[in-house]
């Protein structure tokens, strides 16, 4: 990893394992929905489209290889960033992101919503989430933009000398806790002015579980490559909610109480996966969930165990998206957040995948670095739904359709 010796540093980690629910003074109280508001519910749709455009954006980057990137995660970045930029920066930022720059509180009630009603979808699994923002004693950071953040991330404010070495390690404890020991470190040394951080948790297990007495070595088929062994998860007879597309089949598998769920995209045989991914859009998402809502099939299903850890520079994908001055030192305009000229230097995503017989475990965490210059049903046989060669998988809230991670697996190793 990258020493951080940049100014400000925006990090989300989002983490998901198998169910276990924190305990609570409070009595959990479920909520059936994310009570978005007229103007609000809109923001679903446009988060899933950002996130599409994202996904397909990184493909284009990581053409051949796997890939597993939150698009939720860029977007608290971008939100939080947006709350310090200004002129055609923030216009741009806002673009992306499909607000309007005048609405600017349009977006931050929106991921406020996510950050308070997220957590309260499932009793069975946990969805938490933190925000910090850490100061340099001397750094002048705008009141307003730490306002606002405390105001709609929620975020915790303090000041540290960066310059002594125990910053570092109060910096890191905060993640860790915040992420219950999964996420210890992510600072090699607190340097520069700010460092902005958002933590999400998340804690679901399969509502139909795998047996791990059925998971047998079988082979997994590669583009290009030999097959060779892997550790296949087997459930039989079970009913999922399932579709058929022309280009590909897709299945979903649920966790907890039906809030969250994976939904596992498989192309047909002689189909590429980036063709698949070409297809991805907001409107098509909403249409292939509409789509196997409505039908059920009992499967015979077969799933790789997955372990992955994936790390990407993603400026490239923002540009591509239409960012473009935030990141030039000479046009960009951060005036909401100081007074001193600024721009993002910097902006990587790491996350980790894990996906095994009683659940999922996936984490994500994104950095932005921002440099101040000076300082119905038939009775039929099981389906045959053999995840045995590369496949497409997308981690979303089940009722809304909101997606939080996207992966591409084109090898299991």
């Amino acid at each position: 990893m990258k020493s951080f010796l940049l100014f400000a540093t925006g990090i989300s980690l989002c983490i998901l394992i198998s169910c276990q629910q924190t305990l609570s003074h409070k009595p959990f109280v479920e909520l059936s929905s994310l009570e978005l508001s007229e103007e609000e519910m809109p923001m679903v749709s446009i988060s899933n489209d950002f996130a599409c455009s994202f996904f397909q954006k990184m493909n284009e980057q990581e053409k051949g290889q796997s890939f597993f990137i939150s698009p939720l995660s860029a977007q608290f970045n971008l939100g939080m960033l947006a709350n310090g930029a200004a002129g055609k920066t923030l216009e741009e930022i806002a673009s992306v992101l499909s607000v309007s720059k005048s609405k600017p509180s349009l977006a931050n009630n929106y991921f406020l919503k996510l950050i308070s009603n997220l957590p309260r979808l499932d009793s069975t699994t946990v969805f938490q989430s933190a925000n910090s923002i850490w100061i340099h004693d001397k750094s002048p950071v705008k009141d307003s933009f730490q306002q606002i953040n405390q105001q709609y991330f929620l975020a915790e404010i303090q000041n540290l000398d960066f310059s002594e070495p125990k910053s570092t390690g109060i910096i890191n404890r905060w993640a860790k806790e915040q992420t219950q020991g999964r996420i210890p470190h992510i600072l090699d040394q607190a340097q520069g002015n700010c460092i902005l951080i958002n933590t999400l948790f998340f804690k679901g297990g399969w509502i139909f579980p795998f047996d791990p007495a059925e998971t047998r070595q079988e082979y997994f088929y590669p583009v290009g490559g030999k097959k060779h062994p892997v550790s296949m998860m087997h459930l039989s007879d079970q009913w999922f909610a399932f579709h058929k597309a022309e280009l590909f089949e897709m299945a979903t598998l649920p966790y907890g109480n039906d809030s969250y769920a994976m939904t596992v995209i498989l192309p047909k045989k002689g189909v590429s996966i980036d063709s698949c991914i070409d297809t991805f859009s907001e409107a098509n998402w909403k249409a292939w969930l509409s789509a196997s809502d409505s039908i059920s099939c009992m499967l015979d299903l077969k799933l790789p165990s997955i372990k992955l850890d994936y790390k990407s520079d993603i400026i490239p994908t923002f540009q591509k998206m239409g960012i473009h001055d935030a990141f030039n030192e000479n046009c960009a305009d951060f005036s909401r957040m100081t007074d001193i000229p600024a721009h993002i230097s910097e902006i990587e995503q790491f996350t980790r995948l894990e996906v095994t017989e009683t659940g999922t475990v996936a984490a994500a965490a994104t950095i932005a670095n921002v440099v101040f210059e000076s300082s119905i049903v038939p009775e039929i046989t099981p389906y045959p739904f053999h995840v045995n060669r590369p496949f497409l998988l997308v981690i979303h809230e089940n009722k809304t359709g909101l997606i939080l991670f996207m992966g591409k697996m084109m090898d299991i190793l």
